[in-house]
């Protein structure tokens, strides 16, 4: 312990008489690790963490391929049940100890929700009453729910952690307390336990409430029909989500094994049997992970992602490497000196070892905190509100990152340090020492190998900037600037007459503002991903060219104005308008795919949609030129729109807000506008019609916006390390540069010389590089968009790239070594 001590001291003072060098190692490493820890954090929240609730291996989402033919679904259709698949398999369940239903109460998630005076927004779900228990949630105060909150449907409410700590300031009192959520008094009966921030993918859930059946607590926010009906009593809607407790003992394939007639017999019940051929719905289980189905979505590219950053990694411990062997050449003579007075090698390696554990516990230190720093920024990037904060898994990774730097570190310049024996000491200068051409050689190879990596990343950087430019450049086919959305739910309406005339007074209301140009409302904003999908009649029958024998359509609810609003062409008949109210014949538009494909050769206006039914159809009165609508890289589908003043239910609602200038600015006067016809309600999620459009391609951004870092940074290490080499080696050879000039040569030929030297190298690099290049851009395909993975203009930048980094990585070198004074040279010799 004591030699280790003595060699920790000698160390750091070895580190402090070269604090340049120091320096630029340090952050390298942290830089390298940093990195690599904040996209490993991304990688662990989204493809690795599983749900942070007692055994996890033991919960599982429940799946299915698909719905029954006379079902519909809301959300996603591999994901949803009815209530009457929940309720059997909740009282019959071989295989598994616990069935957990749970739905989002609106389809962005977020809720109206009053503590006190001040409306606000917040996110929540309904659930079973053994969702707490069930899932092995611990309780930070209070209780959880039971299966009699479930079937009494109390008022009862569970906070988060994260909504306590951010909205009740950790309140030790507030259990006990009423919270209205969409105007509805709860008590609060809980706290659920720090770290859990519900099962939602890529979100956090601020509230729980048990299964309601009031009229405001529907599945999704979707008020009931005129029959009154909801979730529980209408055995063809699937809507609810469900997750479950293995039995123990009991594997997945088991417990499949024994639900799966079961499920299938629930499937159909309430709704009759299987239509002739068809082929009924088969349940899957799946891991209960921190984000569900993430690894079809995110598996591949974060993948990629993190092989780019690995690069990133292998070129700065390269660097360090380089920079240690150069610094220990420079140390030969006084490697020499101490072996010729008794020091073993051993001695020296541990010396070597020590040196490079300081260094990389350094470069670990500043790189935790850049690591987190970085975690803030993906996050913001990739609009996850999961955590993606590092946790035990992320430390254990930089751990094992930081140990074989170390080893690395103690190694590599070993033989350099070692390879002399106790007479270089007597042989060789200080300028001289080292300098044979297999080090020079070496040091080439690196740098090369280096070079190869960063075409690599600028080449895959490149792709994925191309394609973020792209999708960011794509017609969207309406006028996205100058359009405010938000949404808005009158839960004090209590009918469709209620809210028809709210809507009618709000929009008149905010035409009058000044700066709006024009105002209308929509179920489902452009850009959410959200839509209604069914099949649909037209003129009473599946039209003659329906895909699988079904009128498939995509289908939205939109008020007067709405295409004007947005500024979408309306290219037949006319635009919704205040006059198709609900006593007025029911209308319909229909975007140009929906003619082409079902109405082809004939003039949509005057043709039916809709039910078998003569009250149950809708006459088209315009047709509007395609547009993007659930996201930017959509291809155009048939799409209908019904009147929204004209429905039976018409409950939350998206405003969309045209405006002369700055939308965001209108905010504080469309609040006071929503506020004096109702107090309590909130506006949900404000935002642009382009930020709302960015929010469909957050994944390729981040993707794009990483490669681009990772390509910068990768640069910024080769320049480093070719800059550090050149200067090194210049430095080693002042004496034969100064031979040169003292013989005739010019300073442009020693200019030319270095260059040439850095140049040739980098050609080197660049034809290793292209290959890999290549294969990259080939893993990359799937996430490109609107580019080649052999496109010429980004290989040809990514290598002028690569030749101005090692022109500008020369220069100084080359300026250096052409001012050497040849006299003095020769005399330091």
């Amino acid at each position: 312990m004591t030699t280790f001590f003595r060699d920790l001291q000698y160390g750091l003072r070895q580190l402090r008489k070269s604090p340049g060098f120091t320096l630029v190692c340090v952050l390298t490493i942290a830089l390298g690790i940093g990195a690599n820890t904040a996209v490993f954090s991304v990688m662990n929240a989204v493809l690795l963490r599983m749900l942070p609730v007692a055994h996890p291996e033991q919960v599982v989402y429940l799946n299915t391929t698909g719905l029954p033919y006379r079902a519909t679904s809301s959300g996603n259709g591999s994901t949803s049940f009815s209530f009457n698949v929940y309720d059997t398999l909740r009282r019959d369940h071989p295989g598994l100890s616990e069935v957990i239903a749970y739905v989002p109460l609106s389809f962005g998630n977020t809720i109206g929700v009053r503590y006190g005076a001040s409306p606000e927004v917040a996110e929540g779900d309904m659930v079973s009453g053994n969702f707490f228990s069930g899932l092995g949630v611990p309780m930070a105060r209070g209780r959880g729910f039971t299966r009699r909150d479930e079937e009494a449907h109390t008022q009862s409410a569970v906070l988060s952690y994260d909504y306590w700590r951010r909205r009740f300031l950790r309140d030790p009192e507030i259990v006990g307390r009423t919270i209205h959520i969409k105007g509805v008094p709860f008590t609060i009966v809980g706290i659920a336990g720090e770290g859990f921030e519900g099962v939602e993918e890529g979100s956090t859930t601020d509230l729980w409430i048990p299964l309601q059946t009031g009229r405001e607590f529907n599945a999704w926010g979707v008020l009931p029909g005129p029959d009154g009906k909801n979730y529980l009593n209408r055995p063809e809607w699937w809507c609810l989500r469900l997750m479950a407790r293995l039995a123990p003992g009991t594997t997945r394939q088991q417990a499949l094994a024994r639900l799966q007639p079961l499920f299938q017999q629930a499937a159909y019940l309430g709704i009759g049997a299987p239509g002739p051929g068809e082929k009924p719905p088969v349940l899957s289980l799946s891991e209960a992970k921190n984000f569900p189905g993430a690894e079809q979505q995110f598996g591949e590219p974060l993948h990629i992602m993190m092989g780019m950053v690995a690069l990133v990694l292998l070129i700065a411990l390269s660097n360090v490497a380089m920079l240690l062997m150069a610094r220990n050449t420079a140390r030969a003579r006084e490697f020499s000196l101490r072996i010729s007075v008794g020091a073993g090698r051993e001695r020296l390696f541990r010396q070597l070892l020590t040196e490079g554990l300081l260094l990389t516990v350094a470069g670990g230190l500043l790189a935790w905190p850049l690591a987190f720093a970085a975690t803030h920024v993906l996050a913001a990037w990739s609009q996850i509100e999961t955590s993606l904060a590092p946790d035990k898994t992320v430390l254990l990774f930089t751990g094992a990152l930081l140990t074989l730097t170390a080893i690395v570190f103690g190694v590599a310049p070993l033989r350099t340090a070692t390879a002399s024996g106790p007479g270089l000491v007597l042989k060789t200068s200080n300028a001289t020492a080292g300098t044979g051409k297999g080090a020079a050689r070496f040091g080439r190879i690196i740098i090369a190998a280096q070079i190869a990596l960063c075409v690599t990343l600028l080449v895959g950087a490149g792709l994925l900037v191309r394609t973020l430019r792209n999708l960011e450049d794509t017609p969207l086919g309406l006028e996205a600037d100058n359009l405010l959305l938000f949404g808005i739910n009158p839960e004090q309406a209590h009918s469709a007459a209620e809210s028809i005339a709210f809507y009618q007074e709000l929009l008149r209301r905010l035409r009058t503002l000044p700066g709006v140009a024009d105002a209308s409302a929509v179920r489902f904003r452009p850009g959410s991903g959200w839509s209604n999908n069914f099949a649909l009649l037209v003129d009473g029958k599946v039209p003659p060219n329906a895909i699988d024998g079904r009128g498939e359509i995509r289908n939205n609810v939109a008020a007067s104005n709405f295409f004007h609003t947005l500024g979408v062409p309306v290219v037949a008949g006319r635009d919704f308008s205040d006059a198709d109210l609900g006593s007025a014949p029911k209308v319909a538009i229909i975007n140009e795919t929906f003619a082409k494909r079902y109405l082809p050769g004939e003039d949509p206006i005057g043709h039916r949609v809709g039910g078998k039914d003569a009250q149950n159809q809708l006459t088209i009165v315009g047709v509007v030129k395609d547009h993007k609508y659930t996201t930017i890289q959509e291809q155009p589908v048939p799409m209908e729109w019904d009147d929204a003043l004209q429905r039976d239910t018409l409950g939350a609602m998206n405003i969309a807000l045209r405006t002369y200038g700055d939308p965001l600015a209108m905010l504080p006067a469309v609040r006071k506008v929503v506020q004096q016809i109702d107090p309590n309600l909130p506006l949900e999620q404000p935002m642009t019609q382009r930020a709302q459009f960015e929010t469909t391609i957050a994944g390729p951004m981040l993707f794009a916006r990483l490669a681009g870092c990772f390509g910068l940074l990768a640069a910024l290490l080769v320049a480093t390390g070719l800059y550090g080499t050149l200067a090194f080696r210049v430095a080693n050879r002042t004496v034969e540069i100064g031979v040169r000039m003292a013989l005739g040569a010019r300073r442009e030929e020693i200019v030319k010389m270095v260059v040439q030297d850095s140049l040739l190298v980098a050609a080197a690099g660049v034809a290793a590089g292209l290959p890999i290049a290549a294969l990259l851009a080939h893993a990359l395909a799937s996430e490109l968009y609107g580019v080649k993975p052999w496109d010429g203009v980004t290989y040809a930048a990514a290598i002028a790239g690569v030749a101005l980094v090692a022109l500008a990585a020369s220069l100084v070198p080359a300026q250096r070594a052409a001012g050497v004074d040849p006299m003095h040279a020769l005399r330091s010799e």
